[in-house]
């Protein structure tokens, strides 16, 4: 049987909001005020003071921001939660754009009342923790309020110290639509993705453990969230469908719409799990996924008059999800060599993805350059990786095809060229992965920080991971040749910091004195356009900010 569970709770609010966070407390709850409130607008403070002030005798406390509504039963269903998960962290609201909240709407097909936490921040705006675990986290966090918002430490500090998060299906509260007095509204409206203000007391035991994927609308992109050996990552719903045999071509055509990133999003989560929850609370999660991922661009206003459309669609998506069955299809594997470096580890999952990594012996070699070594000595190396596959012993690689009838492709190498293979010359490459001292990885990551950025001279030509994932698929079927894969514009010093200020957080910019962006090697794109059939699809904006995901969520940098 659990133990008893004391829960008592806090308000943390600015001065500015006392009244409303004394209205929101109920004289149940305590208020925790801004210690600083003329200082740099940051939740991080006040809540570092809210944690550390748990009273005596209470083995849980929930920490609630000013901006929040409760449901009718939200201190039942939070204390019946603690009893029945006391080890854990309770989220008792997420996001309606975030993975988190994309795992709520997985929760409610399923008919959970709680779904295992997706590896990302840790939303702070209703949360539980176990008095232990917040004293760790005050312990562990007090010197790194000037790093990473407080939901995103609290998200690392939870995965360092192993502790399990748990987010409510339906949430126990909801956020109201109030400027921010932390910088935020950058974000837009931000909302629960399901929320009752009449969530009736049910089992608090009915919980989804594990997810093998979280299809998630966000930005006006499809994406999906899929666990890996390193964390959770983002790939497109296309390539997740992709490598699992559908054909999302034909579902393009079958599904003509300028919602279609929605709808396949709704799509995807019909064929990650099926659905028998409530039809209510399907329905309510269904209608915020539309208007939670175009919500950084359109307003209140407009979100809610396209409301009952973008249901329809989800609803659609969902429902051919539901009924949809993958095809066996046959495509190339591959192996893929090369340096240990990041291109060569997410080219590898990207290809895996879409279900080209070889199982056994492969149809192609991928051979991946260290982007900053001696073109000599890459050579060399691509020569020996593609003898090794074909079994040839002549190490210069000079005997001709390789033995296996495969296709060799190079990949990074800037005008090198080995006998027989498609070479791949990609201009600068970015993406999750990728180590800290180039120009696009600190932008984001200062953008990230909320500090200025520094727009330097030049030009660079960016080409991000995905798109050469699908550049080397099309080598698979095309002749011998040296491509450029690249963006088919240049982005000066300045475009690309104006591109993550917009992309991750608005931050100001300022002229570097010089350096920053450098010319790259890429000649001209029009022939991987022509012969390849290659063009590249990652949007700059999506592209930046799978950047800024993978550096708060799943890299260790402060």
């Amino acid at each position: 049987m659990p133990g008893d569970v004391t829960l008592t709770g806090a308000v943390m609010a600015h001065p500015k909001r006392r009244e409303a966070a004394i209205r929101l407390a109920g004289g149940v709850l305590d208020v925790v005020t801004d210690p600083d409130p003329a200082g740099r607008p940051s939740a991080f403070r006040t809540s570092l003071l809210a944690w550390s002030s748990i009273p005596e005798g209470a083995t849980h406390h929930v920490l609630l921001h000013d901006d929040m509504v409760l449901s009718d039963t939200f201190f039942e269903r939070a204390t019946m939660a603690a009893q029945a998960m006391p080890d854990a962290a309770l989220a008792l609201f997420a996001f309606w754009n975030s993975r988190n909240g994309a795992a709520v709407r997985l929760g409610a097909l399923a008919g959970a009342r709680w779904v295992r936490g997706a590896g990302e921040y840790t939303p702070v705006a209703a949360l539980l923790l176990p008095r232990r675990v917040a004293e760790g986290y005050v312990e562990w966090a007090r010197d790194r309020g000037d790093t990473w918002p407080d939901d995103v430490l609290m998200g690392r500090y939870l995965r360092q110290a192993g502790v399990p998060v748990y987010v409510a299906v339906p949430s126990l509260a909801e956020h109201e639509d109030l400027a921010s007095l932390v910088e935020n509204d950058f974000q837009g409206l931000r909302r629960s993705p399901c929320f009752f203000a009449d969530d009736p007391l049910l089992d608090e035991d009915r919980v989804l453990g594990s997810l093998a994927a979280i299809p998630f609308f966000k930005r006006g992109v499809a994406q999906c969230a899929v666990p890996g050996a390193s964390g959770w990552r983002d790939i497109r719903c296309e390539d997740y469908l992709d490598g699992r045999g559908f054909d999302v071509g034909a579902l393009r055509a079958r599904y003509d719409s300028p919602w279609w990133p929605l709808w396949l999003t709704a799509f995807t989560m019909g064929v990650v799990r099926e659905g028998s929850g409530d039809p209510r609370v399907m329905d309510r999660a269904l209608g915020t996924m539309g208007p939670g991922g175009l919500c950084h661009e359109l307003g209140s206003r407009e979100l809610a008059r396209l409301s009952d459309e973008l249901l329809d669609v989800a609803r659609a998506g969902l429902s051919a999800g539901l009924a949809a069955s993958p095809q066996a299809v046959e495509r190339p594997t591959v192996a893929v060599t090369g340096a240990d470096t990041w291109l060569r580890e997410q080219l590898t999952w990207a290809l895996a993805d879409r279900g080209y990594l070889a199982a056994g012996d492969p149809d192609a070699v991928v051979h991946v350059c260290a982007l900053d070594a001696d073109p000599d000595e890459e050579v060399r190396l691509a020569r020996a990786a593609f003898s090794a596959f074909s079994g040839s012993s002549d190490p210069s690689g000079s005997s001709g095809s390789l033995g296996f009838g495969g296709r060799k492709i190079l990949v990074g190498s800037c005008g090198m060229e080995v006998e027989g293979a498609v070479v791949l010359r990609l201009g600068e490459p970015y993406g999750p992965g990728m180590p800290q001292g180039g120009i696009v990885a600190d932008s984001v990551l200062r953008s990230s920080l909320n500090r200025p950025l520094r727009a330097g001279g030049g030009v660079v030509r960016l080409v991000h991971v995905r798109d050469v994932a699908a550049a080397v698929i099309a080598a698979l079927t095309r002749g011998a040749g040296v491509f450029d894969i690249a963006g088919p514009e240049p982005v000066s010093g300045w475009e690309l910091a104006e591109a993550v200020a917009k992309a991750v957080r608005p931050v100001p910019i300022e002229a570097a004195a010089s350096g920053g962006a450098v010319a790259g090697a890429v000649v001209s794109v029009e022939r991987a356009f022509s012969e390849l059939g290659w063009r590249p699809e990652v949007e700059l904006d999506y592209g930046l900010h799978t950047c800024a995901q993978w550096l708060a969520y799943e890299s260790d940098r402060q």
